[in-house]
């Protein structure tokens, strides 16, 4: 039992940290990229998971460049605008998805509690 035990401590963990490296997002469509989101999100430790969303956010908000952009589009407010995410991390693991949100000129920062 206990070595039954230890395997599956080991293949949830293997499949953690693979999840981040290999699973890439299809960002075709608004559901599957929500879909890839939701995938990662449960994988991923809550202090990851506030980064990888804070990630996101800055990828939907990297191309606005005043508040008129923003207050003249409804889709940008209140929630994640998959169809705009999606376009720009298809095809792109965790790790190039925190990449390409650290070169964005928006930028998320959050602070979790411990």
């Amino acid at each position: 039992m206990k070595q039954l035990l230890i395997a599956l401590s080991i293949l949830m963990l293997s499949a953690c940290a693979s999840t981040k490296s290999d699973f890439k997002f299809d960002g075709s469509t608004p559901e599957s990229t929500q879909a890839g989101v939701n995938k990662v999100l449960k994988a991923l430790k809550p202090q990851d998971s506030m980064r990888f969303l804070g990630a996101l956010i800055s990828i939907q908000f990297s191309d606005v460049q005043s508040a008129e952009d923003i207050i003249g589009d409804p889709t940008m407010m209140g929630e994640m605008n998959y169809f705009i995410i999606g376009k720009k991390i298809d095809g792109l693991n965790y790790y190039e998805v925190l990449e390409v949100a650290s070169s964005s000129a928006s930028k998320v920062e959050s602070s979790v509690a411990e």
